[in-house]
């Protein structure tokens, strides 16, 4: 078997690293033209986004965990469905570090984005959970 070297190295394939670096995400509308909004969208391996989803999700079982322990032997407690919309609303604002309106960014202006526009929600899920938007294409060996 012939050896073939190419010309890379580990950090070329570093989609972590890469889903850190922002994408311009136009927003479309119902009709699929262009909104004129632009979201920064980092990628669903990113780092940071992978932090605060850990950290929602690890928050989330810690309470479930502490109310069994408290109501052992009496009614469960469960979580509302509205909770869990909330829930993936703060993921997927997680994904949203930026914006192009007058209103200046803010990581609750971002949950408020996304929790009051399903539109725009599965856009940046989309988008986040792309690979492609985050990495160039590696050359031909």
């Amino acid at each position: 078997m012939t050896k073939i070297t190419i010309d890379r190295d580990l950090e070329a394939y570093d989609d972590v690293a890469a889903s850190d670096v922002p994408y311009a995400l136009p927003v479309l509308n119902a009709d699929g033209a262009e909104d004129g909004l632009v979201l920064n969208v980092l990628g669903a391996q990113s780092e940071r986004v992978q932090g605060e989803v850990n950290r929602l999700v690890n928050e989330r079982r810690k309470r479930q965990a502490q109310a069994a322990a408290v109501t052992k032997g009496e009614a469960a407690e469960f979580t509302l469905v509205e909770d869990d919309i909330a829930f993936g609303h703060r993921l997927t604002a997680a994904r949203v570090v930026g914006w192009n309106l007058r209103t200046a960014f803010t990581p609750e202006g971002a949950f408020r984005l996304v929790s009051r526009s399903n539109r725009i929600a599965e856009q940046v899920t989309r988008a986040s959970n792309d690979i492609a938007n985050f990495t160039r294409p590696s050359p031909k060996a």
